[in-house]
């Protein structure tokens, strides 16, 4: 087993038997989906994957083997990493089987899912608009939709005149209703929260 293949089955682990000890009967578990760690790749000193699980799908970060080891940081702490296509809130968790890691909240739940073919599909697409560099600094609209909680084949592209037009979501952060916002790439950390990494 490679090294990726070993820190996937880790991660997938964890959160398997999250899913059967704190998760059970929880009413926001999507059915259709199973655990997963897709695109599983190195970015720096850590690996990066998607994770999907039945009741959310987040970017991970988990330190490689070899790397300087990284600080314990307090769980819940929030910072911001910088990816080609910008820069995203994350999240410090740590689980005893995987150590100290940091998750970015997409999707939760994951409703939005029919199925588990259609949740690695966006998964890869995250992967994919993640690592390609902004053609200018207003807005990435495949991310943006991503992280408005949309999948990136449902709407076409915001008009320019929309664009300009952005708006702020309710005092307590959560995003404003889709089709009134218009959110360009910095205006991402703050409109959708890191989510809680173990569920």
């Amino acid at each position: 087993m490679s090294p990726a293949e070993a820190i996937a089955s880790s991660l997938e682990s964890v959160f398997q038997r999250i899913e059967q000890a704190a998760m059970e009967g929880v009413p926001i578990l999507n059915p259709a989906l199973s655990v997963k760690a897709v695109g599983l790749r190195e970015w720096g000193d850590e690996w990066l994957a998607v994770l999907i699980t039945p009741w959310f799908m987040n970017l991970a970060l988990l330190p490689r083997a070899g790397a300087e080891a990284p600080l314990r940081v307090t769980t819940g702490t929030k910072e911001h990493v910088v990816f080609p296509a910008g820069r995203f809130e994350f999240i410090h968790a740590f689980e005893d089987e995987l150590g100290p890691y940091r998750m970015c909240s997409l999707f939760s739940p994951v409703f939005e899912f029919a199925d588990q073919e259609t949740a690695e599909a966006t998964a890869r697409h995250v992967l994919a608009e993640l690592f390609s560099a902004p053609a200018d600094d207003d807005e990435d609209r495949d991310m943006v939709r991503i992280w408005e909680g949309r999948l990136p084949e449902e709407e076409t592209a915001m008009p320019a005149d929309e664009a300009d037009a952005s708006s702020t979501g309710p005092e307590d952060g959560s995003p404003a209703p889709a089709e009134s916002v218009a959110m360009t790439r910095r205006s991402l950390l703050g409109l959708r929260g890191a989510g809680e990494a173990g569920g």
